[in-house]
Formats: C-alpha cells, sequence, structure tokens
C-alpha cells in the first residue's frame, strides 16, 4: 500500500539500444516508412517510429487509469472516439506526445551543442536492460520478444534499442547534470524557507490500515463488508484507547505492507500523503486517537510528534529544489524558441487508436 500521491507518469527506464540498427529503414505496421518525419525541432527530426512509441507509451497510461486496458479492442475504439466533456481524448495524446518530443530533441540539441557523449558503461548497462526485457517477457526466446515488443509498444526491438540512445543522452546523462551547475545565493535559499516554512513541519503517526477495497481486484467492497470494516476499525481503536500496544494490533491486524513492519509508522511533510490521512495528522495533538477513512479503508490514527522545520535540515533540499526551477525555466524558454514543427498529414496515416 502506497499512501503518497501517484507521481506522473514518465517513459520507461527499462528502454534499451544499440548502435547496430542505426542504418535500418523498418516498415510500421500501416506500411509507413520508419524514417518518414512527423515533425522538426530546431535541427531535430521526429521519425514515425519515435512518435509511434511516444504515442503508445502515453496512450497505455490513458487506458490503465480510464480501467480499461484489459477491454476488448471495441471498447477501447469507443473510449478513444468519445469525448472527454470538450476534451477530444486522441487529440490530447498527440499534444502530450509532441510536447514530450520536442523537449526531447531541445535537450538533445543542447548535449550536442556541450559535447556530452554516451560512454561504454552507458552502452553496457542498456545492453544488459535488454536482455532483461527478452528474458522477462519471452523467457530468452528473442522472436517471442521481438513480437511482446511490437505488440505493447508498435516498434521492433531495435527500433526501441535506438530510441534509448536518444533517451540517456538527453535526460541521464545531459539533463541530470545541469540543475547543479546554476548558482543559488545562499539568501535567496533562507528566503525560501522563511516563506514557505509550514510547509517543512513533518509530523509523525501510527496507523493500522482496514482495507474497504478488494485486495485483489482494488474494486470497492460491497457496502455491507465495507460496515464490517468500519466496525473492525472501531474495534482496534478502543483496544488502542484502553491501553493495548499499538504496535501490536498494527502487526495483527494492519493490511498495509508498506508500514505494518515498521509498526504502522510514516514521518511525512504537507504535501505527500492522501489528503484525509494529512489533514488528521496536522491537525492531531499528543495523545490523539481516531478512525480516518481514505480510499483506501479506514485508518486507526495514533498521532506521534511533530517536527518544526530547521532550515539547516531543509537547506540542501530546498537549494537543489530552486535550481531544479530554474532549470525547468531555462527549457521552457528553449522549447519556445524551438517549436515543433508538425506534418500532420504522417500523424494521421499511423493509425495510433
Amino acid at each position: 500500500m502506497n499512501l503518497k500521491k501517484v507521481i506522473t507518469f514518465a517513459l520507461s527506464a527499462s528502454l534499451v539500444f544499440s548502435l547496430s540498427a542505426c542504418n535500418k529503414s523498418v516498415k510500421l505496421s500501416n506500411g509507413k516508412n520508419s524514417t518518414d518525419i512527423v515533425g522538426t525541432v530546431g535541427d531535430e527530426k521526429i521519425t514515425a517510429t519515435e512518435f509511434k512509441f511516444y504515442a503508445t507509451m502515453e496512450i497505455n497510461q490513458k487506458e490503465s487509469q480510464a480501467g480499461i486496458a484489459d477491454k476488448s479492442k471495441d471498447e477501447k475504439k469507443k473510449y478513444w472516439e468519445t469525448k472527454e466533456g470538450d476534451v477530444d481524448r486522441k487529440q490530447t495524446v498527440i499534444d502530450n506526445t509532441l510536447n514530450n518530443l520536442t523537449e526531447l530533441k531541445v535537450l538533445l540539441m543542447s548535449a550536442k551543442k556541450d559535447n556530452v557523449k554516451l560512454e561504454q558503461t552507458d552502452f553496457d548497462d542498456a545492453n544488459k536492460m535488454i536482455d532483461q526485457f527478452v528474458q522477462n517477457e519471452a523467457k530468452g526466446d528473442k522472436n517471442e520478444a521481438e513480437k511482446v515488443m511490437m505488440e505493447k509498444y508498435g516498434v521492433s526491438i531495435d527500433q526501441y534499442k535506438l530510441m534509448y540512445q536518444d533517451y540517456m543522452l538527453a535526460y541521464n546523462k545531459y539533463a541530470s547534470s545541469q540543475p547543479a551547475k546554476i548558482e543559488i545565493n545562499d539568501s535567496d535559499v533562507k528566503s525560501e524557507f522563511e516563506k514557505n516554512k509550514e510547509q517543512y513541519n513533518k509530523v509523525t503517526v501510527k496507523h493500522v490500515l482496514v482495507l474497504t477495497n478488494d485486495s485483489t481486484t482494488n474494486e470497492p467492497l460491497p457496502e455491507d463488508k465495507v460496515a464490517e470494516k468500519k466496525k473492525l476499525a472501531d474495534d482496534i481503536l478502543k483496544k488502542a484507547q484502553a491501553g493495548e500496544d499499538f504496535e501490536a494490533l498494527v502487526k495483527q491486524y494492519s493490511e498495509d505492507p508498506g508500514s505494518k513492519d515498521k509498526g504502522g509508522e510514516y514521518t511525512f511533510p504537507k504535501g505527500e500523503m492522501v489528503k484525509e490521512f494529512e489533514d488528521w495528522a496536522f491537525n492531531a495533538k499528543e495523545g490523539d486517537m481516531g478512525v480516518v477513512q481514505t480510499t483506501y479503508g479506514f485508518h486507526v490514527m495514533k498521532f506521534i510528534k511533530r517536527e518544526d522545520a530547521s532550515f539547516d535540515a531543509e537547506k540542501d533540499k530546498l537549494k537543489s529544489s530552486l535550481q531544479n526551477a530554474q532549470y525547468q525555466k531555462k527549457l521552457d524558454e528553449l522549447k519556445k524558441a524551438n517549436p515543433v514543427v508538425k506534418d500532420q498529414k504522417v500523424i494521421d496515416s499511423l493509425d495510433l487508436f
């Protein structure tokens, strides 16, 4: 059980690459040549292969969020052909894909300008990743792994490998190293801390989680079962209030694997936990216990302590945050200066949905 907020979707780090396919021209499933150009960003080109792959990743994410990942083709088709309010789902995928690829290409241009290159260890690590993919997805059968890759992402393994070269250079080698080069004054870090001091305060609580979703399907339980779960949570609370050892209650009843082996304990600042859990924790005081309901279930809560923010403890993270913000601003300016010029005809021909 992870009570923390969902992290924004990003490109899978399992991408791998090989230079052996550099001169290959692989046909996409709809007959379009993989070297057809979907768009350009400055001097960099976006090929049909790249666009199809990134769009497929975006589509897979959206279908998973909508709960239709395992549904029939007809159900998926119906989903993509209907709007979400005034929002065209298909166009949103296309726009997000173009935005992601614009950022990638801008970073590639910057990396090449600064003469940043991949090293042999990067190639070695990447090749290990593709070997792992073949093993995990097809028990070492490369031909079968090829089929899996095409089915999941709409590209061949060779194409998949090649794209990782750009991804690793842009993000792992270049972008990850740039924020630390930005100079930040100590006075600016101190000012940021004082301005947002309260958000760095932390609380420690312990909890027993009684799930109200099916542990296998994650579907909500029927109302009568939820009522039983509520009664159980109330009974656990009474035991805790009567003086029974809270950690023993955690061990006996909690269904949160993320904290069960730690006595049910979490220490966190604002913004990390689900709202109801966090609201109770930051409004509680020493000795408080209670039951809180979230989308996970009923939480039997025990307040442990509050820690006021310390500048010395937070300054390194604050400095890094300011550096990242400034670099993101610089990256946004580069994207604005190098807008994608797209070929809509090629995009329309890819048969993505």
